[in-house]
């Protein structure tokens, strides 16, 4: 049996790409009366854009994504609640890719990045109709967890199977330096009153133009 591999592309940056390249016979398996999905598990400093995954469906270039978790687009990573979300997409072609972004990591005083341990997709395979019942529940809510297990685990024989990748999967985001506010906050100050003046001195300028005109004509 061949094996599910996994990458990401590029492993430093804020916006990144997850590609999972599945196997020929996990289609057959499909085509066999079972429904194929890959579900990725993410850590709270990443985030998946649900617009941006239904402008590719729109597209036609991906599958539609069900996803649980928190996807406000805006907030750093001490500001997410939730622990974890989860991405579920069906299987429809040998390669399965789709973007992900990195949120504003908590600032770091001793290195320029922060390190984001991503963990592995799974494959999930749900048939329907069987008489054999050899799903592990365990495994299977603790994939989802904390959210609902969106099958019918009654009625379905479910299994899972893990991707492989030749090392950890990590990726790199550039952090703020908590030492660098003492300089930063005074310099964006003084940025803002010298945008300010500026704006305000141009506004003075174009209001008294048109005044200075008359005055001259008479």
């Amino acid at each position: 049996m061949q094996s599910l591999t996994t990458s990401i592309t590029p492993l430093q940056g804020f916006h990144f790409t997850f590609q999972d390249n599945i196997p020929g016979q996990e289609k057959v398996e499909q085509s066999a009366g079972c429904n194929v999905y890959v579900l990725h598990r993410f850590p709270k400093d990443v985030f998946v854009d649900p617009y941006e995954l239904e402008q590719r469906v729109l597209d036609g270039v991906a599958p539609t994504f069900k996803i649980w978790g928190e996807t406000d687009l805006e907030l750093p990573v001490s500001s997410v609640k939730e622990g974890s979300s989860v991405l579920l997409g069906p299987l429809s072609a040998g390669v399965l890719e789709f973007p992900f972004h990195a949120r504003y990591p908590i600032p770091l005083s001793n290195d320029t990045h922060a390190t984001i341990d991503i963990q592995k997709p799974t494959l999930i395979s749900v048939c329907k109709n069987t008489q054999s019942r050899d799903t592990d529940h365990q495994v299977l809510h603790a994939l989802f967890s904390p959210y609902e297990v969106p099958f019918d685990v009654n009625e379905s024989q479910i299994s899972t199977r893990p991707f492989t990748h030749d090392s950890p999967l990590t990726i790199r985001v550039p952090a703020g330096n908590p030492n660098h506010i003492q300089f930063v906050e005074p310099i964006t100050l003084l940025a803002v009153f010298v945008s300010v003046y500026y704006i305000g001195r141009a506004m003075w300028k174009s209001f008294r133009r048109p005044q200075q005109a008359h005055i001259k004509q008479e």
